[in-house]
């Protein structure tokens, strides 16, 4: 199964992704009215649950948005809106509303989350800076080059970061 067989059968099942993210979305929406001090350390990690729920695929949307449109330069009206954008949208409105209840630093393992999410967007960022120059016979491959390029990036600035935060 490649990637674009995966995007296939999201873009069949659209109602699933629907419902998924609603769901989510509806426990987030519970989750800001009923959270307070007194019970935030029982709810820590319900919100843990929701904000990588959400988190994961709005990442993993982003990047493939990213990819379709800053490097193949695929047309953003021609691309599916419950793969590309909704995950996204979702994933922004979630963060939004519990970032106005709950201190983001207190949810276990958001720090890493975003740190991710920091490095994802400086290797992707930099790849499309190099592939925008024509730099090296590197980007003149395919998809495997510039993604092996992407995670030997991503590892060093992982390296960088860790190294930096200590």
């Amino acid at each position: 199964m490649t990637i674009q067989d995966l995007i296939n059968f999201l873009s069949e099942s659209q109602y699933i992704i629907l419902a998924y993210f609603c769901i989510l979305f509806i426990a987030t929406l519970i989750l800001s009215t009923t959270v307070n001090r007194n019970n935030f350390n029982r709810l820590k990690y319900v919100a843990s649950v929701i904000v990588y729920g959400v988190c994961i695929p709005g990442i993993l949307a982003a990047v493939l948005t990213f990819y379709m449109f800053f490097i193949l330069s695929a047309n953003l009206l021609e691309l599916n809106v419950m793969i590309y954008f909704l995950p996204i949208i979702f994933m922004v409105l979630s963060l939004f509303i519990l970032s106005k209840k709950i201190g983001m630093k207190a949810i276990p393992g958001f720090g890493k989350l975003s740190a991710l999410m920091i490095l994802i967007g400086t290797s992707f960022f930099i790849i499309f800076v190099l592939q925008r120059t024509y730099f090296g016979v590197v980007f003149l491959g395919g998809i495997i080059q510039l993604l092996i390029a992407f995670v030997c990036l991503f590892l060093i600035l992982k390296y960088a970061w860790s190294r930096l935060i200590k």
